[in-house]
């Protein structure tokens, strides 16, 4: 089992409610049909003609974070998905597959998952996974946490402290409450 960093900005546009709404997470990069079966080289030369003309350096930095999505996540591995102040945990649930429906909405390449926690509060989680969630890229490998995280899901599963956000809504009723 392995633990991921995963960026909620297909296509560089916030996803997490469609995440939490639809039980999946995404990436980007609607101009390319679906990556199944692909390797590694195939996925850099399906990139190679992507309409941005990735200089070597970024060719090199999105083949990577594809190929992560696509053969290197697996189902059972946790992802961790920051959003602002806000964190998700997420166990996957099924191998990569392409919704071509979600083509023209940014976000095509997909995997479903099962939320397990969120959103929990930056402040509330251990500080080697909030020093870890500084990595600037899309995916990132996290699994040097998995066991902690795992702990620390299970831990905190009751908490619901913990799962409060700046954006929740609050409503004030006043008591007696009548229908």
């Amino acid at each position: 089992m392995k633990t991921w960093l995963l960026r909620p900005m297909p296509h560089n546009i916030l996803r997490i409610n469609e995440f939490t709404s639809f039980n999946i997470i995404a990436i980007g990069w609607p101009e390319i049909d679906s990556l199944k079966n692909k390797t590694k080289s195939e996925i850099h030369e399906a990139l190679s003609h992507h309409p941005l003309n990735y200089d070597p350096q970024e060719l090199g930095i999105a083949t990577s974070t594809v190929n992560s999505f696509v053969n290197e996540m697996r189902e059972g591995d946790l992802v961790v998905v920051p959003n602002k102040n806000d964190i998700y945990f997420a166990k996957i649930t099924t191998d990569y597959f392409y919704d071509a429906t979600k083509k023209g909405a940014g976000y095509p390449h997909q995997r479903t998952v099962e939320w397990l926690k969120g959103p929990i509060r930056r402040d509330k989680i251990f500080d080697e996974l909030k020093k870890s969630l500084r990595a600037p890229r899309t995916i990132a490998d996290l699994s040097a946490h998995t066991d902690t995280l795992l702990n620390f899901i299970s831990n905190n599963m009751s908490d619901s402290s913990a799962s409060i956000g700046e954006d929740d809504v609050y409503v004030t009723f006043e008591y007696p409450i009548r229908l």
